[in-house]
């Protein structure tokens, strides 16, 4: 089986670290697996392009830059297509899977993108399609995160805000919501077959194109990441402070961090000791330990090890894997409520919490958390957590999809 993994970006952002992890995992498992991603940093090659095999940069940088630039305006990007790959796909010997994962972000266009599925489906009829839905965009006319808005349900009348990502100056959406989701219908119609690793994505993919369209495989934790956190040992309370993290890319940026949560916490003084775990850290004070963005996981899993507890306010991840990856070497995740934090939560026992009970979650020990947030002690709160987000498992669902295409 040949297998073609389809992701903007190849080593930066949750998409990109499931379809890469998939992408590994496959072809150690003897299966034939490609990357093709859009670009790196800057439109350049990827910086982590070396360090895998069987990997693919698709677009030239001129491409993608055009797109940024367009996009603000047009709300869709106007370049970027496949066809560079048809030879490729269709003299390819013996089935193909061609499993797209995040096309949007200045990579594809839509439109081109499914003519190349329709040209290769009618020349190799042994091609299927799947498509691993990762964020909202499938149901929008512009935005991968919903952040509280339901506009969708509506056709995007008015869009609240021009910042949600992708930002734009204005406001399309309304006007190309129909197009787009006619052209996820004639994806349906290739016999496309869409998955989401989150139940909230794949129930609102059902309600636009029909009940049952979308199937749920949850993310599993990475190949690398599983090794590291094999090594690492279960340690015990941080010390007479609890220690609590604060992860996020920026840290500015409230639809992940809530900015007022955090600051009551920090206003909590001697009682605990906040780490923050991400660029721009606004977040200052006598018991704050600012660790800034850590590149190296090895050094991240290492330092969230020491923590008593992990607070987790984001509205806009659909399955954040860092939460797999903090409670999975013990670490008990305090989560306001989300969609994603409640489905994650829930494989272990968990749930979410309150502004104000987080503020009193926060002053207690690790082991402590285990038992009155989860339920366990907190070697068997680790373990369980463990196998609940195994990267394998998540293998082995997507290979049995694979086969029963």
């Amino acid at each position: 089986m040949n297998i073609m993994q389809f992701n903007v970006r190849l080593a930066e952002g949750g998409a990109a670290g499931v379809a890469l992890d998939l992408h590994q995992r496959a072809n150690a498992a003897g299966l034939s697996s490609r990357f093709i991603y859009g670009y790196g940093k800057g439109g350049k090659k990827s910086a982590s392009h070396d360090k895998f095999q069987c990997v693919e940069k698709h677009t030239p940088r001129l491409t993608s830059i055009a797109n940024i630039i367009l996009f603000r305006f047009f709300n869709r990007d106007p370049f970027g297509n496949l066809n560079n790959l048809y030879r490729k796909v269709t003299r390819a010997q013996g089935p193909v899977v061609l499993h797209f994962h995040v096309v949007h972000s200045y990579w594809l266009n839509l439109e081109e993108m499914v003519t190349f599925c329709q040209r290769v489906k009618a020349h190799k009829p042994n091609v299927t399609f799947v498509w691993t839905l990762h964020d909202h965009w499938s149901i929008t006319g512009r935005c991968a995160f919903l952040d509280g808005c339901d506009g969708w349900k509506t056709g995007c009348q008015k869009c609240p805000t021009l910042n949600n990502y992708p930002p734009v100056k204005k406001d399309r959406a309304h006007l190309l919501v129909h197009t787009k989701r006619q052209l996820f219908r004639e994806m349906l119609a290739l016999g496309c077959k869409f998955i989401s690793p989150s139940q909230h994505v794949a129930d609102a993919f059902n309600l636009i194109y029909g009940a049952g369209r979308c199937k749920i495989i949850n993310n599993g934790i990475d190949v690398a990441t599983e090794a590291i956190l094999a090594e690492l040992p279960l340690t015990q309370a941080a010390g007479v402070k609890p220690k609590v993290a604060v992860v996020a890319h920026d840290l500015r940026y409230d639809g992940k961090t809530n900015q007022q949560l955090v600051q009551a916490i920090m206003a909590l003084g001697d009682e605990v000791e906040l780490h923050t775990f991400g660029k721009f850290s606004p977040f200052n004070g006598p018991n704050v330990v600012n660790h800034g963005y850590m590149t190296d996981k090895k050094a991240l899993m290492s330092e969230l090890n020491e923590m008593d507890s992990l607070v987790f306010s984001s509205q806009v991840d659909n399955y954040p894997l860092i939460l797999c990856e903090a409670l999975s070497i013990g670490v008990p995740v305090i989560a306001t409520q989300s969609d994603a934090a409640d489905e994650v939560l829930r494989k272990v026992g968990g749930k979410t919490f309150s502004d104000a009970r987080v503020l009193e979650l926060v002053k207690m020990p690790k082991e402590q958390l285990a038992q009155q947030v989860f339920g366990k002690e907190l070697q068997v709160f680790k373990a369980a957590s463990r196998q609940a987000f195994s990267g394998q498992q998540m293998l082995e669902e997507y290979v049995s999809f694979y086969q029963n295409l």
